[in-house]
């Protein structure tokens, strides 16, 4: 693991920013794709809660999460396709690293 990171790095926000750009307009347009995605969303941030106490392991943890978004989802028994995983984990990680901010 490398130092700790304490503040978002600029990299990291644009795609927070992206993915929340991306995701969140739905509720407009696609109720139920939104709540598909708040969901989703909620899940990971969960997951982030669980095993993510700074914003470095926040941020290490992004290909993995990726990765597990289906699992996530088919656990909690949500269908439906075309969400973007990647999407959703960065809107989750910008909730959890604002929590983390609010905290420290």
């Amino acid at each position: 693991m490398g130092r700790p990171v304490d503040r978002i790095p600029v990299e990291a926000m644009a795609r927070f920013t992206a993915a929340e750009a991306r995701l969140y307009p739905m509720a407009l347009s696609d109720p139920a794709g939104y709540e598909l995605v708040t969901s989703l969303v909620g899940l990971v941030a969960e997951e982030l809660r669980r095993s993510s106490a700074d914003i470095s392991s926040v941020l290490e943890r992004r290909s993995e999460l990726i990765g597990l978004v289906p699992r996530l989802a088919a656990e909690a028994g949500l269908v439906g396709g075309g969400v973007p995983a990647d999407a959703v984990v960065d809107a989750a990680s910008a909730l959890r690293c604002r929590e983390l901010g609010a905290a420290g």
